[in-house]
């Protein structure tokens, strides 16, 4: 009821939930100021490039998905997925990935040189990365089925 809700002490606060505010990408995409929040569901027709923002943008965060727009199977992205920290800017980004692969794979971390998280065509759909901005550097914060299949790298397209 409607005066419950503006009652300070009545202990309700009505039907609220969060809604997302969802970007859909396929192609290369260059992020800005404007997308921070945004949850970037990628289905891929090739490989694709995301590429965050200054990173002078400090506090600004999305959280990149990927998809295939059907159900799941182990593996079957089909194309690459390169989110772009600032290639080739020198930034000391941090993070970390965790794995469910239960393989011996316990997760990784990033290292210096790390401009990219790549998640390769054998990445598996929901597989996903969260970024923010400190200012002077991204920290990622990654889900993943197999940490050989999605991960840190120094270079787009590949792992390593």
């Amino acid at each position: 009821m409607r005066s419950d809700v503006l009652n300070k002490n009545s202990g309700s606060y009505g039907e609220q939930y969060k809604e997302w505010n969802i970007k859909d990408v396929t192609a290369d995409v260059t992020l800005t100021a404007a997308d921070s929040g945004k949850l970037i569901l990628v289905n891929p027709a090739a490989t694709t490039t995301i590429t965050l923002p200054s990173i002078s943008l400090k506090g600004w965060t999305c959280t990149v998905i990927v998809t295939e727009g059907i159900a799941a199977t182990d593996g079957s992205m089909d194309q690459i997925v390169n989110v772009d920290m600032g290639s080739g800017a020198n930034l000391i980004n941090i993070g970390q990935v965790h794995t469910v692969d239960g393989a011996g794979d316990a997760g990784n971390f990033a290292v210096a040189g790390d401009d990219f998280f790549v998640f390769t065509a054998a990445a598996t759909p929901g597989d996903r990365a969260e970024f923010v901005s400190t200012g002077t550097q991204w920290i990622c914060q990654a889900y993943v089925k197999d940490l050989s299949d999605s991960d840190f790298s120094a270079n787009a397209d590949t792992i390593g």
